[in-house]
């Protein structure tokens, strides 16, 4: 490819508009799960704690891992101001948003794709090898989630039977770092992309996991 045709690399040189925006949007998540009915009611503490998790614990365990510390997320208050705003927003209007429509079901996969590329171009950075930054990807992107899970006392979904999600992450995440050596804009592309459409047709056809059957002990003789 020509450089006149070289695509942007959002995750090699990410714009702090889509870094606040992609914060907010999960945030907003976090921030609709604590107020969604379930066996515990939560106060405003609870649901900010959800919101800043699903937020930047993506990027906190992801800098963790790397050692990159402080925490970029903590570094500049934009981070930690786009959750306090996306708390707010779930407050007020909480209960219009539409979390079971296709647009926030974009917006979920939008999320998973953007933290999963951002976290793997980092580790490329810090000199991982690709499997490690396969790692650093898949593991940034679900993090929040399954931190906000053992909070609410249940088992993350993404461990058990139930629609793809992790899974994902580890499909777009990979596309990533095989490509990113040949085009990393083009890379970066693949890998959100193939999320989000991977996401709306396991949606869409309602393809789901299943168990796997469990070990049974050996007949005596």
């Amino acid at each position: 490819m020509s450089p006149a045709m070289e695509l942007p690399n959002i995750a090699a040189n990410t714009p702090l508009w889509l870094a606040l925006a992609t914060t907010f949007i999960a945030a907003v998540q976090g921030a609709v799960i604590g107020r969604t009915p379930g066996k515990v009611s939560y106060d405003v503490v609870g649901i900010a704690m959800f919101a800043f998790l699903l937020g930047l614990g993506g990027g906190i365990t992801r800098d963790v891992l790397l050692g990159n510390l402080p925490p970029m997320a903590l570094r500049a208050p934009w981070y930690v101001i786009a959750v306090v705003a996306a708390v707010v927003l779930v407050l007020l209007i909480g209960r219009w948003i539409p979390v079971n429509g296709w647009t926030f079901t974009l917006l979920d996969a939008l999320t998973l794709g953007l933290y999963a590329v951002i976290a793997a171009q980092l580790a490329i950075e810090f000199g991982l090898p690709d499997i490690g930054a396969i790692a650093v990807g898949f593991l940034a992107s679900i993090a929040g989630g399954v931190f906000v899970s053992i909070l609410r006392g249940e088992t993350p979904e993404i461990l058990q039977p139930g629609r793809p999600y992790a899974t994902l992450s580890i499909i777009g995440t990979t596309l990533y770092v095989l490509t990113d050596q040949f085009n990393g804009g083009l890379a970066a592309i693949l890998c959100v992309g193939s999320v989000v459409v991977l996401r709306f047709i396991t949606v869409n056809w309602d393809i789901r996991t299943h168990r796997v059957r469990p070990i049974t002990p050996p007949e005596g003789p």
